[in-house]
């Protein structure tokens, strides 16, 4: 799986400690990380911008935040790509990117190495499961429609999460 590692934090330690735990879970990492003092910021904010494109999932170091990396976050959920926020424990904050089946929250310790390749590979998983490859077209009634509209407005959702939603509720069952 293509992974596209975003972080905007001045630690190469924790920016080569997460890629490198990506890289043991046997999948393809790009490592997105940019820092407020970067030389050329457009170009580089432009390359990862093609990278969340080609990209099957990002994984983001948000323990430091800034406004480049939430307008790259956003346009990964814009784009339908599962996103894994990490914070380290004790830095954590909260970051507002709305309910959305496809981002997940998790802190870590830099010293536990088996505990971060259990969220990572968890992660990957759920992302191989998630990943929607088939396209249905619905028609519905107008008052289905609206019936639709309101109940995923009120779980601050699409209509097509919250058929999902409903069916997965189902095959649960």
């Amino acid at each position: 799986m293509y992974i596209l590692y975003l972080s905007s934090a001045d630690s190469k330690e924790v920016n080569d400690f997460i890629t490198s735990t990506l890289k043991k879970l046997k999948h393809t990492v790009s490592n997105g990380s940019f820092l407020a003092n970067d030389k050329d910021k457009t170009s580089k904010l432009a390359k990862i911008t093609r990278e969340i494109k080609k990209a099957d999932a990002l994984v983001v170091e948000a323990t430091v935040t800034n406004f480049d990396l939430g307008r790259l976050m956003t346009l990964a959920i814009f784009q339908h790509k599962p996103l894994l926020l990490l914070q380290q424990k004790g830095q954590e904050q909260s970051i507002e990117l709305g309910a959305n089946r496809l981002v997940n929250s998790k802190s870590y310790l830099l010293n536990k190495v088996p505990d971060l390749e259990k969220k990572l590979e968890d992660f990957m998983k759920a992302v191989k499961k998630q990943r929607l490859t088939y396209r249905f077209n619905l028609m519905l009634s107008r008052d289905i429609n609206a019936y639709l509209m309101d109940q995923a407005q009120d779980k601050g959702i699409s209509k097509a999460d919250y058929i999902r939603s409903l069916i997965i509720q189902d095959m649960n069952e």
